[in-house]
């Protein structure tokens, strides 16, 4: 069976293109039809992303629904991330299930079957209350979902055959334990694949040509060569690079800085490369205004296919779109010495 981050990967890959598709027939989720609307998971979609009540609605219903809403925006990572937890915490049970078999009810538990169903440990986790994957490690060792040793097998059998002699262990209890894990994978996903599928989706559509952060080595810096999410056209002769990020108001002064300094590294390089940071979530204004200084574009996620026309401007050779050029360098001391 699959691990449960394997599973939760797949779903949020079905969701993403499932997204993609609506929005490409919705005109970006702001004009909607009952034709659209038949779709039972794109309903559950666009009600989800509107932070509304998600009801078994008709599509007429449905659409009035949306039309006396029509004010709030669509939550990108609302209505994606809906269908994840729905279809994930489905497999959750499965496992639950299958533990529970292979526990006998959480009373015992074999090192050989612990070992050969390696994909369990989160559900083990939860059954032992163990609340992180830093505590799991510093009592059994080497432990993973994809794969357990030995030593660690033993480790958990003993740790859990004792525990269960002095705890009962509900599914129930499981299932709310699991559900933090769960949401750490989702925004794990989201930073990782949702974000940075909307962009590319927008750059594909209006033909901009780029590397993803895994089809290069890095982008040559004033003081260090690294990648950014996207290089575009390439990294041996780039134009711009686009960051995407997510932030609560808490770490948006840290992230700011850090993709500041990356900005000013790279575009004190290249002078005539646009630099791109893409936002979701709470970020600062205070954050925003600050990086507004060094990035030629600061915009939300929703204003990705905007971004990418923009871009092919720029490339196509329309020189106003570039807003700022940093000269920054390092030079080798060669003043005389006294």
């Amino acid at each position: 069976m699959k691990t449960l981050y394997e599973y939760a990967t797949e779903v949020m890959t079905t969701s993403i293109e499932h997204y993609l598709k609506v929005a490409n027939l919705s005109s970006g989720f702001q004009v909607f039809n009952l034709d659209l609307l038949q779709d039972f998971d794109t309903r559950e979609m666009v009600l989800a992303g509107k932070s509304l009540d998600v009801q078994d609605f008709t599509a007429e219903d449905c659409l009035k629904e949306l039309e006396r809403v029509s004010s709030i925006s669509f939550d990108v990572e609302k209505g994606v991330s809906f269908y994840v937890y729905k279809h994930t915490r489905t497999y959750i049970q499965t496992l639950i299930q299958t533990a529970t078999e292979l526990s006998n009810n959480f009373s015992s538990i074999e090192p050989i079957v612990i070992k050969e169903h390696s994909y369990l440990l989160p559900i083990w986790q939860a059954a032992l209350s163990i609340g992180s994957k830093a505590n799991l490690k510093t009592i059994f060792g080497s432990a993973s979902d994809r794969l357990i040793s030995k030593p660690s097998a033993e480790k958990i059998s003993e740790y859990a055959n004792n525990y269960f002699t002095t705890h009962t262990v509900s599914a129930v209890q499981v299932t709310e334990r699991v559900e933090r894990t769960l949401e750490g994978i989702i925004r794990d996903l989201v930073g990782r694949l949702l974000l940075e599928s909307v962009v590319k989706n927008a750059l594909d559509k209006a033909n901009v040509p780029y590397l993803t952060e895994a089809e290069y080595s890095g982008i040559d810096g004033v003081v260090y060569k690294i990648r950014a999410d996207f290089v575009i056209p390439n990294a041996e002769n780039p134009l711009a690079f686009i960051e995407v990020r997510k932030s609560s108001s808490r770490h948006a002064s840290l992230y700011a800085k850090d993709k500041m300094f990356s900005a000013i590294n790279w575009k004190g390089k290249h002078p005539e490369m646009l630099g791109i940071i893409v936002t979701e979530g709470e970020w600062t204004n205070e954050s925003l205004v600050t990086m507004a200084k060094v990035f030629d574009y600061v915009v939300p996620l929703a204003n990705s296919e905007m971004l990418a026309n923009n871009i092919k401007l720029y490339l196509d050779g329309d020189k106003s779109i570039l807003k700022w050029i940093i000269n920054f360098s390092i030079q080798r001391n060669t003043l005389p010495i006294s």
